[in-house]
Order: C-alpha cells, then structure tokens, then sequence
C-alpha cells in the first residue's frame, strides 16, 4: 500500500467494524446445526467435571429457564468454534493492507495453523487442565457433611472461559509472526523483554487457571513460556526477511 492509500484512524475503525460484521455470518450460520446437536455437545464439555464428581454430588440447574440458556450458550460456543477459521480469515484481510504481496500469499497456511493452535490449546485444557482444576476443587473441599452440587451453568461458562483462554495463549507464536511481520516487535524487542514477559505471563496464568495451587497453574504457565520463547524465534526469522526488505515499495 502506498503512502496516499493509507488509511486513517476512522477508516480503519470502519474496516475493523466491517470485518467483525463478516465474521457474525458464519456464527449465526453455524448456530442453527450447533443448537441442534447441543445436548450431545453439553455432554461432550461436561466430561471433566462429571468424571471428577464426589461421590454423592451431581450437576444441578436451579431456575426454570437455566437450562434453556446453557443450551444457548452450548450453540454460541460450539458455533464459534466451527467459524473459527472464518473469523481468522476476516482479521487477515484486516491486517493484509500492511504487508508485503508476497507475503500475503500465506494467507491459508495462516488460516490453517491459526485454527490448529487454537484447537489444540482448547483441547489441552478440555482433557488436561481442566479435569486437574476441577478434581482439586471438587474433592479438596468435600467432606462427609458437605457436597458439591454445581450449576451447569456456572460451571460451563467458567470450562469455557478456560477453553478459549487456552486457545488464545496458543496463538502466540502466530501473533508475534503477524506482529513481526508488520515490524511492530522484533526478536531483540522480545529478548530485551523477557523478564517482563515472565511476569505477566505469571499473573496471567494465575488469573486463568482454575484454582491457586501451583500443579494447576503450571499447566498455564509452561505453555506461555515456551511459546514466548518460540516467539522469539519465529520472530527472528520473519522479522528478520521484513528488515531486508524494508527499501522494497508494499504492494
């Protein structure tokens, strides 16, 4: 994009509102098959929890309409799921103006491994994670006279609070590559930060992780400091080839 192009404050304002507008399609489209198979899904996320209930306690709902809205919540998260690689087409095309035309080639190995990361940091949680969080909160504070009776509904919107927390600490690698690529950071920037990046990544992992105890938010903090530190590969790599070509004219 030529310097003339380039957009102002409020157009990009408006390409951003654009393009969120684009990714609610496929969400409203994916909703109707997700809100079908929804009791099938709600079972699929209960897993977790189920496996790691005391013996005598159960999932509960407690007001007529809880039900209703948790199977809403189901079609939203599970819609969101399946239009995942859509949404991640609509915020390339977002950012596209600001690189290369060659590198707007790999538009799909984006879009693929963008989706794959996400999948399997959701996945981590679902199988790993959570299942950990949840039988230390189950089990630790249950006794003889006390049980654990969760609402499903409090209980699924903090499962999936976890799930897409994971997803995007997954991400990393794939930000930091887009954000290199568009030389907002560099290798050396995120070096010269690492200290820094420990301790976010600290409080974000005890702010995410289900419970206080140290096991739990291990399984957080070990995937934010690998990923920061592939980070800083992938930034070095792509930034690097950004630099070269920094005399070249964008398309």
């Amino acid at each position: 994009m030529s310097t003339d192009e380039k957009m102002d404050f409020l157009e990009h304002i408006g390409e951003l509102r654009k393009r969120i507008l684009l990714s609610l399609i496929p969400l409203v489209v994916f909703f109707i098959p997700s809100y079908f198979f929804s009791k099938e899904v709600f079972d699929f996320l209960m897993v977790p929890i189920t496996k790691n209930l005391p013996e005598g306690s159960s999932l509960i709902f407690t007001r007529p309409t809880e039900g209703f809205i948790t199977y809403l919540k189901v079609s939203i998260f599970a819609s969101f799921f399946f239009s995942f690689p859509f949404v991640l087409y609509q915020f390339w095309n977002f950012i596209s103006p600001a690189l290369y035309k060659n590198e707007k080639k790999i538009v799909l190995p984006f879009i693929l491994f963008g989706t794959v990361f996400f999948v399997a940091g959701s996945y981590f949680c679902y199988a790993v994670a959570a299942p950990q969080g949840f039988k230390f909160l189950l089990g630790e504070y249950s006794t003889e006279y006390v049980r654990a009776f969760p609402s499903i509904k409090e209980t699924l919107s903090f499962l999936m609070s976890l799930m897409l927390g994971f997803g995007v600490v997954f991400e990393f690698p794939l930000i930091i590559f887009v954000l290199a690529r568009i030389g907002l950071v560099t290798s050396k920037f995120l070096r010269e930060k690492r200290k820094y990046a420990i301790l976010l990544s600290t409080i974000l992992a005890a702010f995410i992780t289900p419970t206080t105890d140290a096991i739990s938010m291990m399984f957080m903090l070990v995937p934010l400091f690998i990923f920061y530190e592939i980070g800083i590969v992938v930034a070095w790599i792509f930034g690097k080839k950004k630099e070269k070509k920094i005399a070249e004219e964008p398309f």
